[in-house]
């Protein structure tokens, strides 16, 4: 599957409205960044694990559709895919560039605070390199700027910030995954990850 194809099973938009369809009222780019803060941490995560995990998060007991779940299955195995495959072309799932500055800050917060609890999720907390402590650092504190986010207007400095900042969380968790994996340029979990 090509990258660009694999980059779209991790749009926003995709994700929400499966959220709205199911009457879920959590954030996606929260979930996302959940997903890349548990592979990150160099644990690994069957896709099962990750569905059951993705239901609790959501609060729902199972799936009114069928293609919800399928999207889940889709946004696990692309995300694994682009960490894995060494384009270092894996995104956060925040708002497009089509939404609001602030809409995209909001969602980026929400995307680190998701990473941070993925990680914690994983358990993962011995011999952290000081790279991998900074980068939780750092998490942390966009995690904690939501109000600022919320607070952003649309100008040419604050979309210039908002992309370095994109681009850090970006580069960070891709980074913070290699440091746990080999990383394998011809991966491909989206052939044989299509359990029902």
């Amino acid at each position: 599957m090509s990258t660009e194809m694999l980059k779209d099973a991790l749009d926003f938009d995709l994700i929400a409205d499966v959220f709205v369809s199911e009457s879920i009222t959590a954030s996606p780019s929260e979930l996302h960044g959940q997903l890349c803060g548990y592979l990150a941490s160099g644990v690994t995560l069957p896709l099962e694990d990750w569905l059951t995990m993705v239901a609790e998060f959501c609060d729902i007991e199972g799936w009114k559709e069928e293609a919800s779940r399928a999207v889940m299955v889709e946004l696990y195995t692309a995300t694994l895919t682009l960490f894995q495959n060494g384009e270092f072309a894996l995104v956060p799932s925040i708002a497009d560039e089509d939404a609001e500055l602030c809409e995209r800050g909001v969602t980026l917060s929400q995307w680190a605070h998701g990473f941070l609890a993925g990680y914690g999720l994983s358990g993962q907390k011995n011999n952290l390199s000081d790279e991998t402590k900074q980068i939780l650092r750092d998490f942390a504190n966009i995690s904690g700027m939501q109000a600022e986010m919320r607070a952003l207007e649309d100008n040419n400095d604050n979309e210039a910030d908002l992309t370095e900042l994109v681009e850090y969380v970006r580069l960070s968790a891709m980074m913070m995954f290699t440091e746990h994996h080999d990383i394998n340029p011809d991966v491909d979990h989206t052939k044989q990850n299509s359990l029902h």
